[in-house]
């Protein structure tokens, strides 16, 4: 079984960088193709999620998933359960559309405000019900995190993509041309062996 301990050894023992400093920076270099890979990698089990939460009438603030990686799509449902999906539109846009955050009404709009928080508007009139699907992230490896979907599924890409953030810390730009090419053929092998997955899934 391949872990995160495995995985710190490996990126040691191919970059030959075993200092106390390259170690700590490598829990970011993990961190970050975790994130990437939850971007590129296609139909994960369990990266598509669905949460719901309750408007606070007079805020413009909703909180965003914990996990968020990119919306899907973003609802607000009526007092008949009737479904309304909000759209998507830069902060300033939001600004010049709504300028008065303190008047309310029904939330026709979203926006990223900061890493924690998207803005709506208009300023919910009423307590509605909103419902967002998103791409969430996969579960971070680290001291009490073993392994994941990546480590058991997709190592190749985990490892290389790592290793190209590592090739950026040690500034070594030719291999980190070599781990980008080797990266993008294991996503590309995932890739197809989830919609292969997914096609007899389908079939059955």
């Amino acid at each position: 079984m391949t872990t995160f301990t495995i995985l710190k050894q490996d990126l040691i023992d191919i970059t030959e960088n075993n200092s106390s400093d390259f170690a700590t920076q490598s829990l970011q270099f993990i961190a970050t193709t975790e994130l990437r890979l939850s971007r590129e990698l296609q139909n994960c089990p369990g990266l598509q999620k669905h949460a719901t939460s309750v408007l606070t009438v007079n805020d413009p603030f909703i909180t965003k998933p914990s996990d968020l990686v990119s919306m899907l799509s973003f609802q607000v449902l009526d007092s008949a359960s009737t479904r309304d999906a909000l759209e998507y539109r830069d902060v300033s846009y939001l600004n010049e559309y709504w300028p008065t955050r303190s008047t309310t009404s029904t939330p026709k709009y979203y926006a990223d405000w900061d890493d924690d928080f998207f803005l709506i508007a208009p300023t919910p009139s009423a307590a509605l019900t909103i419902e967002m699907n998103y791409r969430a992230r996969f579960a971070s490896l680290g001291a009490s995190t073993a392994t994941n979907w990546l480590t058991d599924n997709a190592y190749d890409a985990l490892l290389y993509g790592a290793l190209i953030e590592a090739s950026v810390y040690d500034k070594n730009p030719q291999q980190q041309q070599v781990y980008q090419q080797r990266f993008v053929e294991a996503v590309q092998a995932v890739n197809a062996e989830l919609k292969l997955k997914r096609s007899d899934n389908f079939s059955k």
